[in-house]
């Protein structure tokens, strides 16, 4: 294990000298805190999530990339930790709750942790590609963002995702949010076709480690390692229309393989009407039966009257998201806006919003959540604020429960 460890360091190391020689830049791509004021126990608590990323950057012909996050689903319960430090117990005298304890003192740690390496070569020898070998993880695919990113077009992705709307993230973990349809995660290379201006279509191989881990013979667990995948993925930038598809697939896994698929559609008429769509299968394994769950479905018409607009989202959650299961089997959201005034064009925005939630089979509770209220958007110099206040009129068994604050913050450097 030491003898890994310096492995690392010393390719770290390497790494950090290579960007040397050239421009380096560390930058904060990404810092969003948001908190949320609600009544627990007879008690007005608040509690804050944090999400940062911190990137060194260097070159643009040969680019390197070396990126941290940082998550924490409630920072206050990490302060808490850090101000009282773990009691030393024994093995003979360790308990269940003990135990859990100690699981939850280390999910809760506001730590740094690594998220990605990578060396980016464009147009090697002249010719028109982009080569990159990464480490971590990498792109995500139809989410829209690419399309801000690589062509420099205005944002098209949905508004209708991160921690605002899923405090309680993927399978009950605040720092695991849908952000498209699936991800790159793992060792491994990519090669993009750059010859034209508004199409570019990438191909990516690399040693899949999104399936997590393993128990092992003699206890303890292991990552699970030795799954391959490839993926092809397609961009086309149009005026009024923009599509990303992409396809892959992952070896070995049972007899047949695991597929999937999806596509992202934008589609503008140009005269104030919109439509963003994602429709995708994350995970598809054909020696099981296909459903509905393996599906992964939004669909996002807009309306824009001029100072004001109305959008409303569907979105059909999958079973199965980025390998992995999500213990959500037929839940699905409705989220209806109002809007008045555009970020885009101003400096603040508000209006009224209801969330309609059906919570499926994943509870034995609750069927149905709805949430509804104000909202308001500010920003200045780089800083977004986003203030809103919900009533949930579903929790009328306990008055002080239905309402709750939320105030989010996110930055740009």
């Amino acid at each position: 294990m030491l003898r890994n460890g310096r492995k690392s360091a010393g390719a770290l190391a390497l790494f950090l000298m290579a960007m040397s020689a050239g421009a380096a830049e560390i930058n904060v791509p990404l810092l969003e805190l948001a908190t949320t004021g609600k009544m627990v126990d007879d008690a007005f608590t608040l509690g804050t999530h944090a999400n940062a990323e911190i990137s060194i950057l260097g070159g643009y012909k040969f680019g390197g990339t070396l990126r941290f996050g940082f998550d924490a689903s409630d920072v206050e319960k990490a302060l808490a930790y850090a101000a009282a430090p773990p009691t030393v117990i024994s093995v003979a005298t360790v308990s269940p709750n003990d135990y859990n304890a100690l699981v939850d003192r280390m999910r809760n740690s506001a730590t740094l942790n690594f998220r990605l390496a990578e060396v980016l070569v464009r147009e090697p020898f002249g010719a028109p590609l982009e080569f990159a070998y990464f480490i971590g993880t990498s792109d995500t695919f139809a989410s829209g963002d690419e399309f801000t990113t690589r062509f420099g077009s205005n944002p098209i992705g949905s508004g209708f995702r991160g921690y605002s709307y899923f405090p309680n993230g993927i399978g009950d973990d605040p720092n695991k949010q849908y952000d498209g349809i699936h991800g790159v995660s793992g060792t491994g290379f990519s090669f993009a076709l750059t010859a034209f201006d508004r199409f570019v279509p990438i191909l990516y191989a690399y040693q899949d480690t999104a399936f997590g881990s393993s128990e092992v013979l003699g206890g303890g667990y292991e990552p699970v390692r030795g799954k391959y995948s490839s993926d092809i993925r397609v961009l086309l930038n149009g005026d009024k229309v923009k599509l990303e598809a992409f396809a892959g697939l992952t070896l070995p896994h049972g007899s047949t393989g695991l597929y999937r698929g999806g596509a992202l559609l934008y589609f503008s008429t140009g005269t104030g009407a919109d439509f963003m769509g994602q429709i995708g299968i994350p995970y598809w394994d054909p020696s099981e039966t296909f459903g509905i769950d393996n599906v992964y479905l939004l669909f996002e018409p807009r309306v824009d009257f001029g100072f004001t607009s109305i959008i409303m989202t569907l979105f059909y959650h999958p079973a199965w998201y980025r390998q992995m299961d999500t213990g959500e089997h037929g839940v699905t959201d409705v989220n209806f806006k109002f809007l008045i005034g555009d970020l885009r064009e101003t400096t603040m925005e508000g209006g009224f919003e209801t969330t309609i939630g059906m919570l499926g089979t994943q509870t034995e509770g609750e069927a149905f959540r709805l949430a509804l209220g104000p909202f308001f958007a500010l920003v200045t110099e780089g800083v977004r604020w986003d203030l809103k206040f919900r009533v949930n009129p579903l929790r009328f068994a306990k008055p002080l429960e239905m309402f709750e604050s939320f105030i989010g913050v996110r930055t740009a450097f």
